[in-house]
This record gives C-alpha cells, structure tokens and sequence, in this order.
C-alpha cells in the first residue's frame, strides 16, 4: 500500500546571508547590466541598520551578484532586464490591489 505524502514546502533562503527565512524587506538592485531584486530577511534587515553603509552595500553587492546567477530558485531573487523593470516589481509587490499576481509572475507564490 501506497502512502501519499504531501509534497515538501522548501523556505527559500535570504541571498544576503543564505539562511532560510520569510521576506522582511525587498531591494532592487542592478549588477552586470542585469535588474536583480533581492528579498532580505528580518535578520539581514536589522544587521544592515547597524553596519557602517560600506558594508552593508558589500553585502548587498554580494547578494545581487547571487541574484543575477541563480537559476536554481532557492533564495529570494528574481532577475530582470533591467534596473526599472526590478524597481517596478517591487512598487508592484508593495501594492496591496497586485501583490498577488506580481508574486506569481516572479515565481514566489
């Protein structure tokens, strides 16, 4: 007999620190002429308030550069033609009316 197990949810990782986690703060970005948007956890969110500004773009550096490799779908990151196109979908995220299809078009939902 045959027992059907639901399939496994996978937490999607933080790009900025590659620990799995929620999305707590979205950044667009560009890096290498690609648009990339970064979804930060509550983790990476609070760090980044306290590290001095060269650091935290480092970090943010690091994450889009990620971002613009992953194909795997295992962080937080979506790529875009270019930087608007990531800006716009973040504005798009942040609207109440069209998160929903915002998500799914970017595969997050």
């Amino acid at each position: 007999m045959l027992i059907e197990r639901p399939a496994q949810v996978t937490m999607r990782c933080c790009p900025c620190c590659r620990m799995p986690g929620a999305v707590a703060l979205l950044h667009p970005g560009e890096i290498h002429n690609i648009g990339v948007l970064l979804g930060l956890c509550a983790r990476c969110e609070r760090s980044n308030g306290r590290l001095p500004r060269g650091t935290v773009q480092k970090r943010l550096n690091a994450a889009a550069s990620l971002a613009a490799g992953d194909t795997s779908q295992r962080y937080w990151t979506a790529r875009f033609s270019d930087h608007g196109a990531a800006v716009l979908a973040a504005h798009l995220i942040g609207c109440a009316s069209t998160r929903r299809d915002a998500l799914e078009a970017i595969g997050w939902q």
